[in-house]
């Protein structure tokens, strides 16, 4: 179990028929058959991946599971946070056995026993253990004896941990080396041949001088212009394959804030008023059980200088860092929040020390300990080696610089003692059942502080005003009836704003700047189109009432979804076809691209460095099409005037000025450029892989 106390400090986080029914509703009561008939029903998948449906029960044991190396490994229950990662974790699992793994194995990849063994404890030791916390010396390095210890007792650790965590890492170790290979076989796939290597040389060394001159469309609509729907569902045809989307929802919402009311202040500053009377004339040793009873803000040790109070209230870091112990201030707002204060003390402290410690085994230790110390100030570090745990780089026991409000978030409260402490005093802390010597190793000068008692309120929405605000937004639920144009009707009648979100993917936690929304993303996905909902309460801080404005399934955006688009792109190609033509006449007989700028109403404008690799420039301004022509005319070696370009916004004539040719650019950099091709390819190959299996995400109607 020591061993297993190490690990938990050191690791990280990797990673039926009618009669049998009829009989099983007679013997089991209802919640029981429910559960049971849910294993038999789809609508409580969790999702699907391929032909493979995810029920809830399998996707909670996958959970369960993680959530249990989760714990072997951090020594901890799981924080909301992490809880989020596990799920994430499971579902990612699914997509691992379901769709990549079996995609590695039809391309003939697989992993034997003599290479597992290699990657336990040969000369290819697997990533997946290297990068283990656990495995790693005091200076971040690969410990294969660390390993060994951990390996060697698995089968005496009787809590069944180690085998589980084992059984984790040798899945995990498989998997990475299976998709390693697979993706190391598309890697060396990808080669640059010498026509691709001497082509990307010379575009990329070869720059132009060039004039030109661009004449746009005009921004008035023509209404010459039309475009038929078949050339819009042909175009749409065309560019079909670049359209698959994930399903997503769009929605119109109003929200009505829960804030409190002019009464709801006057109320609360009536009382507070009434709670400061006490407040002043409470002793100091009876503050702290006054403000437990009387305060949103608690007691605190904490001893304040100028300029620490400043984010709660300016006023009050003010008064504190001027007045004597002893002073008031009296009652005054501050926000949504009543605020009084009284300087308890005033003492010079330092703002930092840096803080060591020696855990001890009992109170008898600690003494014993003090007393060495006494007589040999200078073995703090030796004896912390002894007693404290090591951590890579750190030297034992130390936990470093803290200041007055950082500690309370690091420590026990205890350790605030060391604010009064001289430079290298120690000193024995009873912490729980627990004893600590802890060190004031190093101090910085000591400055004016003050302790002080604040007695704060927050004005907070009465349940009169809550039910106000509530039947306000039952009142747009009502009036809508679940249906979309009454609901906006409602919005425009009362001159409320109406807001919208587009693209709500079934897992989203946020939108609109708003946070904890699943409840009304899973009322998305359920609802119909068109559909109203009822008033939504989040975080008892907004009430919400939405619409579902437009659903996108998965698979492809349909040509209805896109018309529009499609539409304006094809009107602005047909202009730039129309004035390609009228440039045409206007510029007749033209020879110098001056002459052609006066025709065309334009003047010549100028561009230097001009290349083919300018295309994949972030930076550039200037059209792709128009970057293109000039770099096909600069390899046929045209010297005149070359036009009309369609551009996408306008026409272009332009002339090369002068040609460079430079040789910055060379086979190592084609090279290095393959070579982030197929860095990126690499990084999308999970998403290549499952974006054409058919899957399903669900988790949204039970996470």
């Amino acid at each position: 179990m020591a061993v297993l106390e190490k690990m938990r400090k050191r690791m990280g986080f990797l990673i039926t028929t009618v009669i049998a029914l009829a009989m099983l509703a007679f013997i089991l009561d209802a919640d029981t058959l429910q559960s049971t008939l849910s294993m038999f029903s789809s609508k409580y998948d969790v999702g699907k991946i391929g032909k493979k449906s995810i029920t809830q029960q399998e996707f909670s044991k996958r959970v369960d599971y993680y959530n249990n190396i989760y714990q072997i490994t951090n020594g901890a229950t799981s924080s909301e946070e992490s809880t989020e990662m596990i799920n994430n974790s499971a579902w990612q699992s699914f997509l691992t056995d379901e769709v990549i793994m079996p995609a590695c194995e039809n391309a003939g990849i697989s992993v034997g026993d003599k290479e597992q063994a290699d990657m336990i404890q040969g000369t290819d030791i697997s990533p997946v253990i290297q990068r283990e916390q656990a495995f790693l010396n005091e200076n971040g390095v690969y410990d294969k004896n660390l390993f060994m210890e951990f390996y060697n007792n698995i089968e005496r650790d009787n809590s069944g941990a180690f085998r589980n965590y084992w059984n984790f890492l040798q899945t995990n170790m498989i998997q990475d080396r299976m998709f390693s290979k697979y993706a190391n076989m598309l890697a060396k796939s990808s080669i640059v041949n010498n026509l691709q290597a001497k082509r990307d040389i010379s575009e990329n060394n070869t720059s132009y001088s060039i004039d030109f001159v661009i004449k746009p469309v005009a921004l008035a609509a023509d209404t010459t212009v039309t475009v038929s729907d078949a050339e819009i569902n042909s175009f749409y045809e065309r560019i079909r394959p670049a359209l698959k989307q994930q399903e997503s929802r769009d929605m119109e919402y109003i929200v009505f804030d829960i804030l409190p009311s002019e009464r709801d202040f006057e109320d609360t500053k009536k009382q507070f008023e009434k709670s400061y009377d006490e407040f002043a004339s409470t002793a100091n040793d009876g503050m702290r059980a006054f403000l437990a009873r009387n305060s949103d803000t608690k007691y605190s040790e904490i001893y304040f200088k100028k300029g620490d109070l400043n984010n709660f209230s300016s006023t009050l870091d003010e008064f504190v860092a001027t007045h004597p112990a002893g002073a008031l201030m009296e009652p005054q707002p501050n926000e949504n929040t009543f605020i009084a204060a009284k300087v308890l003390d005033v003492a010079m402290r330092p703002d930092s020390v840096f803080v060591k410690f020696i855990p001890t085994s009992g109170e008898a230790q600690a003494d014993s300990v003090m007393r060495v110390l006494a007589s040999s100030p200078n073995s703090f570090s030796k004896i912390a080696a002894e007693f404290a745990p090591a951590q890579p780089g750190i030297e034992p026991g130390t936990i470093g610089w803290i200041t007055e409000l950082s500690a309370p978030n690091m420590l026990p409260a205890e350790f605030t003692k060391v604010f009064t402490m001289r430079k290298g005093e120690n000193t024995k802390l009873k912490i729980g059942d627990n004893f600590y010597i802890a060190r004031a190793d190093q101090i910085t000068t000591p400055v004016r502080k003050a302790k002080v008692a604040i007695l704060s309120a927050e004005v907070a929405p009465s349940q009169q005003t809550y039910s106000q605000i509530y039947a306000q937004a039952n009142s747009a639920a009502d009036f809508s009836g679940g249906d979309i144009n009454r609901f906006e009707q409602y919005v425009n009648e009362n001159k409320l704003e109406l807001r919208r979100a587009q693209k709500i993917f079934s897992n989203d936690k946020t939108f609109g700047g708003y946070d904890k929304v699943r409840e009304i993303v899973r009322w998305l996905f359920d609802a119909k189109l068109g559909e109203v909902s009822n008033v939504v309460s989040i975080e008892n801080k907004y009430f919400f009432v939405s619409a579902l404005k437009g659903i996108s399934p998965a698979g492809y955006a349909s040509v209805k979804e896109l018309s529009e688009s499609i539409k304006n792109y094809l009107v602005m190609q047909k202009r730039v076809d129309k004035l390609a033509d009228e440039c045409k006449s206007k510029i007749s007989g033209a020879t110098t691209i001056e002459d052609i700028a006066g025709r065309l109403e334009t003047t010549v404008s100028s561009q230097s460095d001009v290349t083919f690799a300018s295309l994949a420039s972030a930076g550039s301004q200037l059209d792709p099409k128009f970057i293109g022509a000039v770099s096909m005319a600069g390899q046929k070696g045209e010297s005149g005037v070359v036009g009309p370009v369609k551009g996408s916004l306008g026409v272009y004539y332009f002339q090369i000025k002068d040609k460079q040719v430079g040789s910055f650019y060379s086979e190592t950099d084609a090279q290095r450029k393959n070579d982030y091709n197929v860095y990126q390819l690499m990084n999308s190959l999970t998403g290549i892989l499952t974006s054409d299996a058919k899957i399903e995400d669900k988790r949204y109607k039970f996470y």
